[in-house]
């Protein structure tokens, strides 16, 4: 009898209110599933990756060391390969785990609704029904504020668990710059604010204050004139004490109106190639017609081929018939000349050693004349690895030259040149950052004195600035760990500052889509709005990502995306807007060359001297591959409908007999 009556009160239990109790236990459960396994996958991927990623580093460092050695490049390509998929596996593991978490505890409540919806008892009027109401009201409200608190918190732990960049870990792997550097306030010299335009700009009055915590480093010195303007020596200051992780694009900043970017240019600039990666800076040479098919080992396309007489990483510049490079080895400096026609060397100028420079240890991937000169059709300027610099006239006459050493680095000076108006920028890096060794100095072109130099609160660094027009106002652009940092070019004082590099950076900056784009393999890429003062890295950087991070080769910016390379030869193409990956490709060769946007195509060249040529889509796709049968290390120079290659040995110019 008892038997059958529960079975009566079974049956009369509504099929709806079973299914939601079923419902919500198994949603608590499989949550509790799902839980366990992204903290399990979160806790993996922070105890692997890091390792895998030191060992990739040395693997790289070893192939930098013996760049021929094909069993130690299929080795670093394949463990590439395994740090990539590893931490693209926890990273959609992750993301997809975050979202059936989402929707069980949303399952839950609405299943825990519908179970009290079917249990409540019927209403009877009782005095207190009211307070009782909100009572029961207040209770489901903490209970979903709490289940929705212990919710977020767990997404939260998860995110910091499984924040999970295998690029960003290789810097926490290596050694990095030690963090207690100065901060910028929002103060800029009145100066600053001033147009080229308007002349001589007054002398930026020297500070003294150094660069302790809350203060900006004020320039010493003079002011350099404008592109364009009569070269004449600037005043100098006789004394001069001072000498010798990824973030989503910000919806705010994306909204606003993009600044107005563009190269700052002195006349005869854009016809020529005056300086490392052309005239902007950043490979773009867009109304060039560089030919697609050449094989320099049977010599088809070759224009003519001529020996260099002594060693260097640097790049070709040239400017009207002129070709300039320089070499050296431990005991001597060369600058050349080569006829653009011919090939002929025409002039050689050995630079003198002064007494007493300690020549520093290079490596191979380095050598002893690694920066590339710069020119502005009037002098030819060069600079060593030990800091020495040396300015010729374009009949090879030495003008001047200044040491600058000894420097602090362990690599030696590798930072190329750059030109503005009437002095030549020198990013004289080194050090750790917090011994005040760093400075940024301007140098009269005319007579060598130094016209204005600012110390810099950052280490050692291997980039090259460039010069923007940024909104009608001129800015000197500069990275280096942990900050991509603009100065005003007429006196050296600081714009702004944004902290979003680590690693040894020798990725140089570009700009594009309103925004200074900086990539390197020990943090970041990011884009920075280069319009606004002090401190920018909360107020002015629209997104940071941390795909495809190049450690030597310099991005390349063109129709809204940017191009990044890593030196084993993984390509990824990223969204200005946004920092997404829009594709990736692999070439499958070791290159240290940064790749050049000429006739509507890219141009890449690896060091086994095949240059690859890519269309400009919005995917990946390799036109053409043209050998050189030599090694190169050193960006080519494109003019005209002609290519200038730096070989190991030889200078090449390709182009149609």
């Amino acid at each position: 009898m008892a038997a059958g009556a529960e079975r009566g009160n079974l049956n009369h239990v509504p099929v709806g209110l079973i299914a939601a109790r079923n419902t919500a236990r198994v949603a608590l459960v499989v949550g509790v599933v799902v839980l366990a396994l992204m903290m399990a996958n979160a806790i993996a991927s922070r105890r692997e990756d890091p390792a895998k990623a030191i060992v990739l580093i040395g693997l790289q460092h070893d192939l930098t060391l013996h760049p021929g050695d094909e069993a130690l490049k299929a080795r670093v390509r394949s463990e590439d390969r395994r740090v990539r998929q590893d931490y693209l596996r926890h990273r959609d593991f992750a993301v997809r785990g975050a979202w059936i978490l989402l929707t069980l505890v949303v399952i839950y409540l609405l299943a825990g609704e519908v179970v009290k919806a079917y249990t409540a008892p019927a209403p009877t009027p009782r005095p207190d029904a009211a307070t009782r109401a909100r009572q029961s009201a207040e209770a489901t409200r903490r209970t979903v504020i709490g289940l929705g608190g212990v919710f977020a918190g767990t997404l939260a732990t998860l995110a910091v668990l499984a924040r999970h960049d295998t690029l960003a870990e290789y810097a926490r792997a290596a050694q990095r710059a030690p963090k207690n550097v100065a901060r910028s306030s929002s103060q800029a010299s009145p100066a600053s604010a001033q147009s080229p335009a308007a002349g001589a700009l007054p002398i930026a009055a020297p500070s003294g204050a150094g660069t302790g915590a809350g203060t900006v480093a004020q320039p010493v010195g003079g002011t350099l004139s404008g592109p364009g303007t009569q070269l004449v020596p600037m005043p100098t200051d006789g004394t001069n004490p001072n000498a010798a992780a990824a973030l989503p694009a910000d919806p705010g900043l994306l909204k606003r109106p993009p600044v107005a970017i563009r190269a700052s240019l002195a006349p005869g600039w854009a016809e020529n190639w005056p300086r490392f990666r052309g005239p902007e800076g950043t490979g773009v040479a867009a109304d060039r017609k560089p030919p697609m098919a050449w094989d320099g080992a049977r010599g088809e396309g070759v224009l003519w081929k001529t020996a260099i007489p002594l060693p260097g990483k640097n790049s070709p510049i040239v400017w009207g018939k002129r070709v300039f490079l320089s070499g050296a080895d431990a005991s001597k400096r060369e600058v050349y000349a080569f006829d653009l026609d011919t090939g002929t060397l025409v002039w050689r100028t050995s630079i003198p050693v002064p007494a007493g420079v300690t020549v520093p240890k290079v490596q191979a991937d380095t050598g002893y004349a690694p920066s590339t000169l710069a020119t502005d059709g009037a002098r030819v300027c060069a600079v060593f690895v030990t800091g020495d610099v040396a300015c010729l006239n374009m009949n090879g006459k030495l003008l001047w030259s200044r040491s600058l050493g000894p420097l602090e680095n362990p690599y030696g000076h590798a930072a190329s040149l750059a030109i503005y108006g009437s002095g030549l920028i020198v990013q004289l890096d080194q050090g750790h950052g917090d011994d005040g060794k760093s400075s940024l100095m301007a140098l009269d072109l005319v007579s060598g004195k130094t016209v204005w130099q600012i110390k810099r609160d950052m280490g050692s660094s291997w980039s090259t600035p460039i010069v923007i027009n940024a909104g009608g106002q001129e800015q000197l652009i500069t990275t280096a760990s942990p900050r991509v940092v603009a100065y005003d070019p007429h006196n050296g004082a600081e714009l702004w500052r944004a902290e979003v590099l680590g690693g040894e950076v020798a990725v140089s900056p570009v700009f594009g889509g309103g925004h200074v784009l900086v990539a390197n393999q020990g943090s970041n890429s990011a884009a920075i709005r280069p319009d606004g003062r002090g401190d920018v890295t909360k107020s002015g950087v629209a997104w940071t990502a941390g795909d495809g991070l190049p450690d030597i080769v310099s991005p390349l910016v063109y129709d809204g995306l940017m191009l990044l390379v890593a030196t084993e030869g993984w390509l990824t193409c990223v969204d200005i807007k946004t920092g997404k990956p829009v594709w990736d490709g692999d070439i499958a060769e070791t290159v240290r060359s940064s790749p050049v946007l000429a006739g509507g195509r890219i141009y890449l060249t690896a060091v086994n001297g095949t240059t690859f040529i890519l269309e400009t889509g919005r995917t990946f796709k390799v036109l053409a591959k043209c050998p050189l049968g030599e090694e190169v290390n050193a960006t080519p120079a494109y003019v005209g409908s002609r290519i200038v290659i730096r070989g190991e040995k030889h200078l090449y110019c390709i182009g149609a007999k």
